[in-house]
């Protein structure tokens, strides 16, 4: 018998392939269609769209991949859980190919595939793009997709983080000012503070920033830090905007008055009560409101007392907290009930947005620095926290690490 002997040439080895991205062969023909055919029917060209709105700072020349392109593996990237230029690229390696081939990838005929980019090309995109028109498209985008179905009022809180791991060249760490909406947990403005100064010196810029329809109700509620002349006469100034506002020690003539005002009512019953049975404890939420009349504050029209109580199951209590506020909105259009709700959902950028940015994705812990990569970054994972809230994904991490398993899963939260 002769055996016949053949050699594989270098040449051949050379050539790799990418086991993630090489669609392994199905177990059944039906297999493999599937995965292509939910790829196929998927419609993210809302997203990829306004992505390819962004500004490309690039030459043309010898430019490998077209800006929407990268973003959008970014995306996907953060949708698995990426929190580093690292991660997005380790990601992007794994992106199979048919959502490639989705969101716009280049077939490479040496190496039949699709091409991704490398960390490199990412991280040169992610550093030079233009960081506050990238948080102005987005966030628009993010507002119209949110409240498309919406009806009634906005109601958005206004808060500040600290990047705690991004330092600026002033050897100050980044600080970003946000707005999120209260229903929907969906951040629809974000400056970055500039170097130097401090969160209130952007309120106004912020206020701009979000893409409300002219004459609509607006409701703002904002922190002890950000309650300032300033803010409350731009707000006040604004048809159909209002604002609600803590009022605490750096503000001791404000607090002075509001505090005058609301004590006469604190011998009465509450206004209006909350209670929540969670976790073996009871939490109760007591509000007293009154008139500000006398009160010296821009556009103020109401004063109110909310009391935050702690119990055990037994009805021993464990924490007392008081916060006094004051609100333009008046008193036909802000009730007891309604001053106690939109403090309490106030919070909710502080649970729903900044937590998740730190657990799930590490922010405090980033060491992104160079360009405009930490705001960029931040950017991209108030989108990718967006996508999911839109698609009502309320446990961020389970969802990641979901979407990371199979990243096919990314396009059940682009499409819109």
């Amino acid at each position: 018998m002769m055996i016949v002997t053949t050699q594989t040439t270098f040449q051949e080895k050379a050539i790799p392939l990418s086991f993630s991205h090489s669609v392994p062969d199905p177990s059944s023909p039906a297999a493999g269609t599937a995965v292509n055919e939910a790829a196929e029917d998927a419609d993210i060209s809302g997203l990829l769209g306004m992505l390819a709105s962004v500004k490309d700072p690039r030459s043309p020349r010898g430019k490998q991949y077209a800006l929407e392109f990268v973003l959008g593996v970014c995306v996907v990237a953060m949708l698995a859980g990426a929190k580093n230029y690292r991660e997005i690229s380790r990601q992007a390696a794994d992106i199979p190919q048919p959502l490639l081939k989705k969101i716009g990838a280049k077939w490479n005929w040496f190496r039949l595939r699709y091409q991704w980019p490398g960390m490199s090309a990412i991280w040169g995109v992610l550093t030079r793009i233009d960081a506050a028109g990238l948080d102005q498209i987005t966030g628009a985008w993010l507002s119209a997709q949110a409240r498309k179905d919406a009806k009634g009022e906005w109601a958005i809180a206004l808060d500040g983080k600290v990047m705690r791991g991004a330092w600026t060249d002033e050897n100050d760490k980044v600080t970003m000012f946000s707005a999120m909406l209260h229903d929907e947990a969906v951040t629809i403005a974000q400056v970055r503070v500039p170097d130097g100064t401090n969160e209130i010196t952007q309120a106004d810029t912020l206020l701009d920033a979000m893409n409300i329809p002219e004459g609509e109700s607006v409701l703002v509620t904002i922190d002890a830090a950000h309650t300032q002349r300033e803010t409350a006469e731009n707000i006040g100034a604004r048809p159909g905007w209002d604002y609600l506002m803590t009022v605490k020690g750096n503000r001791p003539g404000l607090q002075r008055e509001v505090f005058g005002k609301v004590l006469p009512l604190l011998r009465e019953s509450p206004h209006h009560v909350v209670e929540e049975h969670s976790r073996g404890r009871i939490k109760m939420w007591s509000c007293w409101i009154t008139d500000a009349d006398g009160i010296d504050f821009p556009h103020a029209s109401q004063a109110a007392f909310i009391r935050r109580e702690t119990f055990e199951v037994s009805g021993d209590r464990i924490s007392r907290e008081n916060a006094l506020i004051i609100t333009s909105r008046k008193a036909g259009k802000m009730t007891a009930a309604e001053a106690n709700r939109d403090a309490r959902r106030h919070w909710g950028i502080e649970n729903r947005s900044h937590y998740v940015r730190d657990t799930v994705y590490r922010e405090d812990h980033g060491q992104a620095w160079a360009g405009e990569g930490p705001q960029v970054l931040a950017s991209l994972r108030n989108l990718a926290i967006g996508l999911f809230r839109m698609k009502s994904a309320d446990s961020i991490k389970e969802t990641t690490e979901a979407v990371a398993r199979d990243r096919m899963r990314a396009l059940q939260f682009m499409t819109t």
